[in-house]
């Protein structure tokens, strides 16, 4: 816990160190992303509106936007299946791990993916 003004405790928060895999403390100041952010991230990086890409055979943006809201949003799939328009947890786990098996042989979409972190991090939360 930190007291004192949002900046103030933004400020200590950056400059703290922790393993965040290991300590639930470290993690704890973490600000979780949310499936709005995620998605104005992707519409940026891709162009396009989710609603335009979202069920397109063979696009890679809804596939991203779960990878990303399992990976960088600490989602549970139960609740990114439902965000993405009411596919099954178990669908959206296979697009997870597929894409995931993707961004290591397809150039564009790593490119993509390091756009999607980029715009991420110039959030405001």
């Amino acid at each position: 816990m930190i007291l004192g003004t949002e900046a103030f405790a933004r400020r200590v928060s950056e400059g703290l160190k922790g393993d965040r895999r290991e300590q639930s403390g470290a993690r704890a100041l973490v600000t979780p992303l949310t499936w709005e952010q995620i998605l104005r991230a992707v519409e940026t990086v891709k162009g396009e509106k989710w609603d335009a890409f979202r069920d397109r055979r063979g696009d890679w943006g809804r596939d991203a936007a779960l990878w990303v809201g399992r990976h960088l949003g600490r989602m549970h799939l139960r609740r990114l299946a439902e965000l993405a328009g009411g596919l099954d947890y178990t669908s959206a786990g296979a697009a997870v791990s597929r894409f995931g098996r993707r961004l290591c042989h397809d150039l564009l979409v790593g490119q993509a993916v390091r756009r999607i972190r980029v715009e991420l991090s110039n959030v405001e939360t």
